[in-house]
């Protein structure tokens, strides 16, 4: 609750503020992810809310299907280890789609296996 009176005092959150609100990200609404972070910004700030813990499922799935309605693509492991927390939300049909070769890279990634 406390996270998400903090996260209502922006109306707009460039990359900038989603590092800086850190673990408060996780009070991000649905709302203030499908409409108040723009594409661009949501894939600049992945780094910043991979890091962030607690997303619950809705969470995770609206940032994904927002990254990747705007082309963000997973064509190795390292793209897929900068989701970080994040993962959580690949549906199993994208997981599916991924390859082998991606999958195996991101296990041997310590980033990813936290």
């Amino acid at each position: 609750q406390v996270a998400s009176s903090l996260v209502r005092k922006f109306e707009h959150f460039p990359p900038a503020i989603l590092r800086a609100l850190g673990q408060v990200a996780v009070g991000l609404s649905i709302s203030d992810i499908e409409n108040s972070i723009n594409d661009k910004d949501l894939e600049a700030s992945i780094p910043a809310l991979g890091e962030v813990r607690g997303w619950n499922a809705d969470q995770s799935s609206a940032i994904i299907n927002k990254l990747l309605s705007s082309g963000y693509q997973i064509p190795d492991g390292q793209s897929l280890a900068k989701l970080g927390s994040l993962v959580a939300g690949l549906n199993s049909s994208t997981l599916r789609s991924l390859s082998p070769e991606v999958i195996l890279e991101a296990i041997k990634l310590p980033e990813f296996v936290q």
